[in-house]
């Protein structure tokens, strides 16, 4: 029986072209509409207004109240998923003073489920995942804008919005049962606090429609004001935890988002992201805002914006004798910890630092976070300009580049 191969992900070739965006609803402006994040500084906020990109052309996505609609997306890179929101304003021309209410979230597997890292590098090629959610049918008829935000679960900590026109119809509700709906959670722009890297994100109010796919996953608890490790939402899809949700703040003001503090269980909250190094363009290395070419600088490590990346392979089926040694770089700079890996600034870019079951990579001038490789297989410990992976009796070798967006 042949040995099973192993197989590097076709997303560690992601290019900036390969982001995502909303397909359903029908953004404003499709061919306008790029791909990329909301800016670190807020300055598209919402909805990536701005730069001659406004709330105009495209589809007006006529919704009856009560009915079920799906929210679908066009990319491959789906940075190993995340959480989403769908959220309406009844500004037809939103602003960062406009307030958006939360009709639907989606806890973790969005936009994709069950996927490390990206599904590929194509911008056109259709998302295989889709998302049912409910219109209200108690909330005011008459034109209004639904948005879409999502929070990638591995990568740079990002915020991505599409909007499109809407227009309810049907017999209208009260104004007050769209002001009881949660606010809208903004994170990882405009100086808001970053969420956790490599979790699945619950809202501490997510309402009370709320597809939960954060069964077995790590979990962190997130509001506008940060998010904790851990369970803390007090919600679990059957109801809107009204304590954080006061009806009337936009969801741009600080202090204005979900919940009513930094929730129940311990953990820590993720401090603000001051916006000089937060990036814009979900890409999976660090790189500072402001130019097209990285600018390598000392970071410490509680700060760091890291790589995340996993090698899938198949388990072995025999044990392997260890990998020959990749041709040695010179040694990167920065301190090390007993368990082999290395933290602050590095050089040469690109080099590697394998720890045996884990690595990590010099991105940008300072040493990613540790990244597990996959069940069954190892690396050769020590630092290189390649990355020795031994599986199945067998050896790969994978360039030292650092690919950005």
């Amino acid at each position: 029986m042949p040995h099973a191969k192993t197989v590097v992900a076709a997303w560690l070739i992601a290019a900036v072209n390969a982001h995502m965006k909303m397909k359903t609803p029908a953004p404003f402006n499709p061919s306008g509409l790029n791909n990329s994040p909301l800016d670190a500084s807020g300055s598209d906020f919402p909805c990536k207004f701005g730069g001659g990109y406004s709330a105009t052309g495209g589809q007006t996505n006529s919704y009856q109240l009560g009915s079920q609609q799906t929210l679908s997306f066009v990319g491959q890179a789906v940075h190993g998923g995340g959480s989403c929101q769908v959220a309406i304003t009844y500004d037809e021309s939103p602003t960062k003073d406009s307030v958006w209410k939360v009709i639907h979230s989606i806890e973790g597997g969005c936009p994709a489920k069950d996927t490390s890292g990206n599904m590929g590098d194509s911008a056109d090629a259709d998302d295989p995942f889709t998302y049912p959610y409910s219109i209200p049918s108690d909330i005011p008829a008459g034109k209004a804008t639904i948005g879409w935000t999502w929070f990638n679960k591995v990568g740079n900590r990002e915020m991505y919005m599409n909007c499109g026109a809407l227009e309810l119809t049907g017999t209208g509700g009260d104004k007050s049962n769209f002001d009881k709906l949660p606010d809208m959670v903004v994170l990882n722009v405009a100086g808001k606090p970053s969420t956790l890297e490599g979790f699945d994100y619950k809202f501490k109010d997510p309402g009370s429609s709320v597809e939960d796919n954060t069964s077995g996953s790590q979990v962190a608890t997130c509001g506008t004001d940060g998010c904790t490790q851990g369970d803390s939402s007090g919600s679990s899809g059957s109801g809107s935890s009204g304590s954080g949700s006061s009806g009337s703040g936009p969801a741009y003001e600080s202090g204005s988002g979900s919940g009513s503090g930094s929730g129940s269980s311990a953990g820590t909250t993720a401090a603000a992201a001051p916006t000089s190094t937060a990036v814009a363009g979900g890409v999976f290395v660090t790189q500072p805002v402001g130019g097209s070419d990285p600018v390598p600088t000392a970071a410490a490590p509680t700060t760091t914006l890291a790589t995340s990346v996993q090698i899938p392979v198949s388990a072995p089926t025999a044990p392997t004798a260890p990998a020959a040694p990749a041709t040695p770089a010179t040694p990167a700079t920065g301190s090390g910890s007993s368990s082999g890996a290395m933290t602050g600034a590095c050089s040469p870019e690109g080099t590697f630092n394998c720890m045996g079951s884990s690595y990590q990579q010099c991105a940008s001038g300072t040493w990613s976070v540790s990244m597990p490789l996959a069940a069954g297989t190892s690396c050769t410990a020590g630092q290189g300009t390649q990355l020795n992976i031994a599986a199945t009796g067998k050896k790969i070798k994978r360039s030292g580049r650092a690919f950005r967006a």
